[in-house]
């Protein structure tokens, strides 16, 4: 699959697909080279063999020297924000820090190049699409600022290929993930506003919305929140569960080796995605039970989210499945946690 030559770039090496895409390559004694942000506190988290760049997004300089005599680039660095008062940082970051990578490409002397841009189901999007299974022909709606960055990106790649010889591209969509070590976390990253009273209470009061269904789903968690901060058990004003389709960040990382190196992942779009959901009706339960914490059940208003990418493309092109169920891991997390 991978030659003696391939010398992979990976921008956002430190982050979470990152650092997992970073083991999979040096276990197949891929050369790794990473963009690192100035000042990262990750930095010395990464793999003494990895070639480190120091730079950002805006540094021309920097990018320059990252994007020079590599095979295939990896582009992960973007923030993932949705708040309105966010924009003009995600802007920055996804969609000009893009522009700027994809110049740096363009600038660079001719060599063959496989180019693979992580993108999002937000594209769709992944909560409100027209049809589930979510597949790749799904038209590309995105309603948030983080969604329009990711399509903006998307475009910047396949403007890419389409310029500089010898290019090729890949898109991956990923569907939610997370890591094992952040699921029960009541700070995770995803997990405070998914699975805690508090997490949710906290997030859309930072939104700054002033809609009915945020200030009524406001009320309502204010009525249920407590200082032991529940986990949290989400239903519709119908009753409905929501549902997820997350995977384990290991397979997503794992998955973009064959997205990478395959020949049948040229200039393709992929969604990855487990083969099947889950309801919060089954996982809040499972973390209450491994916690040994409450849950409150509560019923809040607006459309139910939908999340359910298809990802029978990937699995039939390039294999790429879920090793990982979101049980496993919280089981993994709660036996971390006693040691």
């Amino acid at each position: 699959m991978t030659n003696d030559r391939s010398r992979v770039l990976i921008t956002g090496i430190t982050g979470r697909v990152g650092s997992h895409l970073t083991s999979e390559l040096l276990a197949r004694d891929v050369a790794v080279r990473g963009f690192v942000m100035p000042n990262d506190p990750l930095r010395s988290e990464v793999d003494p063999a990895v070639e480190v760049v120091e730079g950002s997004l805006d540094d021309a300089v920097a990018l320059d020297t990252a994007v020079a005599n590599v095979s295939h680039i990896v582009h992960l660095a973007a923030v993932i924000l949705y708040q309105p008062h966010q924009d003009a940082l995600i802007w920055r970051v996804n969609v000009e820090g893009t522009r700027n990578l994809m110049r740096a490409i363009q600038q660079r002397p001719p060599s063959p190049l496989r180019l693979l841009f992580a993108s999002s189901d937000q594209v769709y999007p992944g909560p409100f699409p027209r049809y589930t299974p979510t597949d790749e022909e799904h038209p590309l709606e995105p309603t948030t600022t983080y969604g329009i960055s990711k399509l903006m990106g998307e475009e910047l790649t396949r403007h890419t290929a389409r310029v500089v010889p010898n290019c090729r591209f890949t898109i991956v969509r990923f569907c939610h993930n997370q890591t094992w070590q952040e699921i029960l976390d009541p700070h995770g990253f995803f997990a405070e506003r998914q699975f805690y009273v508090k997490g949710r209470l906290a997030w859309l009061l930072d939104s700054g919305r002033t809609d009915s269904v945020t200030t009524e789903s406001i009320r309502r968690l204010q009525a249920v929140d407590a200082d032991d901060n529940p986990l949290l058990l989400s239903l519709t004003d119908t009753g409905e569960p929501l549902v997820l389709d997350m995977m384990d960040t290991r397979d997503i990382a794992a998955g973009l080796v064959p997205a990478l190196f395959r020949p049948e992942a040229e200039n393709n779009v992929y969604n990855f995605a487990p083969g099947s959901t889950v309801s919060f009706t089954e996982v809040v339960p499972y973390m209450g039970r491994a916690l040994g914490k409450r849950w409150v059940e509560i019923r809040l208003p607006g459309t139910p989210a939908r999340s359910n990418l298809s990802g029978a493309k990937a699995m039939h092109d390039l294999g790429v499945g879920a090793r990982y169920s979101v049980f496993d891991m919280i089981d993994e997390a709660s036996q971390a946690s006693l040691g």
